[in-house]
């Protein structure tokens, strides 16, 4: 279960806490908005697809994955959410319930904030509304390249756009290069194949050097992406 506390400050803020989170947070303090702090361990559930959507968050801290169970049981990962993220966006759209499950896929820690206190925030501080609509337009824009990717991109192709996304290595921090540490079995339903499909695959990188061991580490190296 996740560590819970009331707004006021009492929560200390998380070391490397980006400019974007830390403004956030300082705008929540400075407004008197009652905010909560949860704290999440790896693949702790968030929030379940059909709960009450009654609040908005905001990953301060790890990575979250979004994935829909349909009606016959199976279920899809839609994407995988950094800090900086909203979740549960959807409850300010007028939907009563959550439309996805949301899993933490490293620790992860967030701010809660209830419905009626993000709508007013989002229409008394144009600071947060900005903030906001380039969450929703960043979102988009990786929901139509991941379809373009389902469409056009072999199984293959795809396992390796999903580890640069897993490691947050792209042209911008090609530093950051550490594969966390998730499942075969996640990364099979985020590439859309097989587990044992993606040990294959996963393999062949090893031997072409995009995937390198280090210290007990998996790291990728875009220098040797496969074509």
């Amino acid at each position: 279960m996740p560590h819970r506390l009331t707004a006021g400050g009492v929560a200390p803020r998380p070391p490397q806490t980006s400019l974007f989170q830390l403004n956030v947070r300082a705008l929540l303090e400075s407004t008197a908005t009652p905010f909560a702090v949860a704290d999440y361990g790896p693949r702790a559930t968030i929030f379940l697809q059909g709960e009450p959507g009654d609040s908005v968050m905001l990953i301060e801290t790890g990575r979250v994955w979004l994935a829909v169970t349909a009606r016959n049981g199976k279920e899809g990962i839609v994407g995988v959410l950094e800090a900086g993220s909203f979740l549960g966006e959807e409850a300010l759209r007028g939907q009563p319930l959550r439309r996805q499950t949301a899993t933490a896929l490293t620790a992860a820690g967030v701010l809660v904030v209830a419905k009626a206190q993000m709508l007013q925030l989002l229409h008394t501080h144009p600071a947060i509304a900005d903030r906001f609509i380039a969450h929703m337009l960043s979102r988009n824009t990786r929901l139509e390249a991941d379809l373009a990717d389902q469409l056009l991109l072999s199984s293959e192709q795809r396992l390796a756009r999903t580890l640069l996304v897993l490691a947050c290595c792209d042209q911008r921090r090609r530093c950051q290069c550490i594969l966390p540490d998730v499942s075969q079995e996640i990364i099979a339903e985020m590439v859309g194949t097989t587990r044992s499909r993606v040990n294959a695959f996963m393999g062949k990188f090893k031997k072409l050097g995009f995937i390198e061991e280090d210290g007990g580490e998996l790291r990728l190296n875009p220098s040797h992406l496969p074509g």
